[in-house]
């Protein structure tokens, strides 16, 4: 049976679910030192002083960095850590260097900060006034830009009904199962970083940028990572300091985030603020949309991208071209924002189809009709912002939404002549993925006959070893077992980007199929040397290398054999004595995968949200593992309702924030988890040799407006905020 396409489970999983993975607070290396943070308690102010002499005499304290001085481009103030102006509520300020774990944090009472308050910015829309500074000299708004397709004031003004409206979602916090982490060792002038990342590659790159004047080269190797969803992409400060400490002392030092560390330091996320205007005709067709979004940078303006991301999508799977949207990145005294499973996607897909609901609402249309007209319906389609949607069918697809909605209605209908506040919610969305520009693969024969697989993306959980495993295998002919997938290792092949925006089977999978057809046709061709036949007369089927005249034939493990049986001897075949080769491959055009998401919901008299079923339908391309795709989409759809109904990073209004731990910060448990039903359709493929998309991050864009929507119609009140405020659930 062909492995492609088939339910195969895990087989990265056996040493997690036996206990063995090794993360990187599990590594121990001879004499290593431990890190510690002291960071800012305070949201804004000025940085006087810092006197950390009663910290370096306590026994076991070997060091206390302040002030360490890197240029960091787009972080606060451009340094890793407060020089002379605090920023935000865990901001680092010092780091104390100690033998022991329990010192270096114990130390970290002892030192003394001075520092003159500020006033804070928080409210974003109120930073906008610029009346109050979140950094000292610089204007609040740090990112501003105009996406204008068409004439969107024109057709606005034909427009026959006008929907007006401010939609807000929330920010929030990664909460990966693993807070952040790094072991830095520095050897004979060089450091090998192990690190708890989705960009090996990335992260040498930066750090490489940043100590290339104190080391001649970094390694870094991707420990077992518990999880991401975009938070461990780029750098964070505690990188650069780790990193810089282990130069200085010339030791291994190690810092693993505690849990109420990770929360505060983490990169949060969404956090957009959308003040729409949109004009629809009597008929339902959409003409015009005008949107100032506004996003909360926190401290720094690395994350302004996002709201790119979110504007140029933000037509969504609809045919409307006139389209305004002002864009205006402010800074506020947060923790910086940066991407999260989705990046800019689910923010766009709460709009458009918020407007959706909405223009039904006024005009009374049935949701799935007022879709059906907007829909694109012939594929390629550029969108407004350029944007080329590249295959599919959206109306197929909305059909057997459609089948599933109408069965939710009618179960409406039953549940509440109980007396049960019950609603339904129906989604369409589009998504944008495998972010280039391309990724790279190696392949190799080893000794014993078995195949090595080593790529350059990253997964960190995803089951992608698994995948390409499968697309290796059926390649060869051979059995998988004889399949090993490596990673994460920045010496173990030259280079690579990481495993982020759902790219990693789509590019890394078709550069190790790449690969692998390289490698068969290196298998004949030492075959029919070592047979002493013309190459011309050699095929390769199911692991064997075979003479199409005599029948002979060579195993890949004979081959393998063959070239390392002996020591001394002399090389006469006239071929190159190797079966290794590698591939790099990349799209011309990003992938759009599409889908639609049904919801059935029950709000409580108490003001709790249940969902009592729930559809999720995907057009993904070519699916390789359906059991791995369906993984995604059940934890995609549950990391969804959190968003919805739970998460949200909140601050009072001095700028302390009030969600420090998770008895503040709500992530659902198993109480509140509930299966996911998966469609899926294969008819929008991509132009790839293997024609997959992607699944990683399409759950969690369609659960937003879907389950915003049940519940709204289960309450019968407007919703225009996510997380949704308890106050108006409650009966």
């Amino acid at each position: 049976m062909p492995y492609v396409g088939a339910r195969i489970k895990r087989i990265e999983d056996p040493k997690f679910i036996t206990g063995s993975a090794r993360y990187v607070d599990d590594m121990v290396v001879p004499g290593t030192l431990y890190m510690a943070i002291l960071r800012s308690t305070v949201p804004h102010a000025r940085l006087l002083r810092i006197d950390y002499e009663d910290a370096s005499r306590i026994p076991g304290v070997v060091g206390v960095i302040t002030g360490l001085n890197i240029k960091v481009e787009n972080r606060p103030r451009n340094f890793p850590m407060a020089k002379d102006e605090i920023l935000y509520v865990g901001q680092p300020i010092a780091a104390v260097i100690a033998e022991d774990r329990y010192k270096a944090y114990d130390a970290l009472d002892y030192i003394q900060v001075d520092y003159e308050p500020l006033p804070t910015v928080i409210d974003p829309e109120k930073a906008l006034t610029d009346d109050v500074k979140a950094v000292e000299g610089e204007n609040n708004l740090g990112y501003r830009k105009t996406y204008r397709a068409g004439n969107p004031e024109v057709e606005f003004s034909r427009s026959d009904v006008v929907i007006e409206t401010k939609l807000e979602i929330g920010r929030v916090y990664p909460a990966a199962m693993e807070p952040r982490g790094l072991l830095a060792v520095y050897q004979e002038g060089r450091l090998t970083v192990y690190a708890s990342t989705q960009a090996p590659h990335y992260m040498r790159k930066f750090l490489l940028n940043a100590f290339r004047d104190h080391v001649s080269d970094i390694r870094v190797i991707q420990a077992d990572t518990g999880g991401a969803f975009g938070s461990k992409m780029f750098p964070y400060p505690e990188d650069y300091i780790v990193a810089y400490a282990s130069i200085i002392y010339r030791r291994p030092v190690k810092w693993v985030a505690t849990r109420r560390e990770d929360l505060l330091s983490t990169y949060h996320s969404r956090a957009q603020i959308h003040r729409i205007k949109a004009g629809f005709t009597r008929r339902g067709e959409w003409r015009a949309l005008i949107d100032e979004l506004i996003i909360d940078l926190g401290a720094a303006t690395h994350g302004y991208y996002l709201a790119d991301i979110t504007s140029t999508l933000i037509s969504g799977p609809y045919k409307v071209r006139d389209i305004l949207v002002e864009v205006y990145g402010v800074r506020t005294n947060k923790t910086p924002l940066d991407q999260y499973r989705g990046a800019g996607r689910p923010e766009a897909a709460f709009v458009y189809e918020r407007i959706m609901d909405m223009a039904a609402d006024e005009l009374k249309m049935d949701p799935i009709e007022i879709r059906r007209r907007n829909l694109v319906t012939e594929l390629p389609y550029t969108n407004p912002f350029g944007h080329k949607y590249d295959s599919g069918n959206y109306l197929h697809l909305l059909s057997i939404a459609e089948g599933y909605y109408r069965d939710f209605e009618r179960r409406v209908e039953e549940l509440r002549k109980q007396g049960r506040r019950v609603g339904v919610g129906l989604s369409f969305y589009i998504e944008q993925n495998n972010f280039g520009p391309w990724e790279s693969a190696s392949i190799r024969v080893k000794s014993d006959g078995k195949i090595l697989v080593i790529i350059g993306a990253a997964p960190h959980g995803q089951g992608d070893a698994t995948a390409i495993a499968q697309i290796v295998a059926d390649e060869l002919g051979i059995d998988m077992n004889q399949v090993e997938v490596s990673w994460g290792d920045t010496e173990l092949i030259g280079e690579g980007f990481g495993t982020f925006g759902s790219r990693t089977l789509t590019l890394a999978g078709n550069a190790a199929l790449l690969a692998v057809r390289k490698l068969k046709d290196r298998l004949r061709r030492v075959g029919a040397a070592l047979m002493g036949i013309n190459y011309e007369d050699v095929i390769y089927e199911s692991g064997y290398v075979k003479d199409t005249k005599t029948g002979k034939s060579l195993s890949i493990r004979d081959i393998a054999n063959a070239l390392t049986a002996s020591v001394g001897g002399t090389w006469s075949y006239g071929v190159e004595p190797s079966l290794e080769d590698s591939a790099y491959f990349g799209l011309s055009n990003y992938t759009y995968p599409y889908g639609s998401h049904i919801a059935l919901v029950e709000v409580t008299e108490e003001g709790l949200v249940k969902v009592l079923d729930y559809v999720a339908i995907d057009d993904i391309g070519f699916v390789i593992n359906p059991m791995l795709a369906e993984g995604q989409v059940i934890g995609g759809v549950v990391q969804g309702f959190g968003e919805v109904a739970l998460e949200e990073v909140k601050y009072d209004n001095d700028g302390n924030p009030l969600t420090q731990t998770f008895s503040e910060y709500w992530i659902p448990s198993i109480m509140e988890s509930f299966n996911a039903k998966w469609h899926y359709l294969e008819e929008g493929k991509s132009n790839a040799p293997l024609p997959t998309k992607g699944i990683a991050e399409g759950p969690l864009i369609g659960v937003l407006p879907a389950l915003t929507r049940a519940v709204e119609n289960a309450v019968g009140r407007r919703i225009t905020k996510i997380p949704i405020d308890p106050s108006l659930l409650i009966k």
